[in-house]
């Protein structure tokens, strides 16, 4: 069985690929210097069209890089619009550390067990560990 995956993954590889600098090289290549695609261009061209290969790939990844910014700054502007009330899930952006306030610091009342004050485009926001919104200030 290992015997004809072999043969069939050398019968797919371009038979230029086995040629020497001159254009020969064993049975695959075409005999002798000089000969088959003409070894130095047949080079050229694969060079080339490794690079154009490599150029579009990088063009792809950019513009879906640059999708994906423009789809999150979308979601951020939507979000700076949101009315907060209680029973909404607070959106992942804002668990993050960078919101999270101490009560003391802005006269607020202090949180319950398992909560916490979040300040969300100037609103206050108490959150319990559900990520639910208990009350807006």
């Amino acid at each position: 069985m290992k015997k004809y995956h072999l043969i069939i993954i050398f019968a797919s590889i371009s038979p230029h690929v086995f040629a020497g600098p001159g254009g020969g090289g064993g049975g695959f290549g075409g005999g002798g210097r000089g000969g088959g695609m003409g070894g130095d261009m047949m080079m050229g061209r694969v060079e080339i069209s490794q690079r154009q290969s490599f150029s579009q790939s990088r063009d792809l990844f950019d513009d879906l890089q640059e999708r994906r910014r423009e789809r999150e700054e979308r979601g951020f502007e939507r979000l700076k619009h949101i009315k907060w009330q209680e029973g909404y899930t607070m959106p992942q952006h804002y668990r993050s550390d960078r919101y999270k306030v101490e009560p003391s610091e802005y006269q607020l009342s202090a949180p319950g067990k398992n909560q916490q004050w979040y300040k969300i485009n100037n609103d206050f926001l108490l959150v319990d560990t559900n990520n639910a919104i208990v009350r807006v200030q």
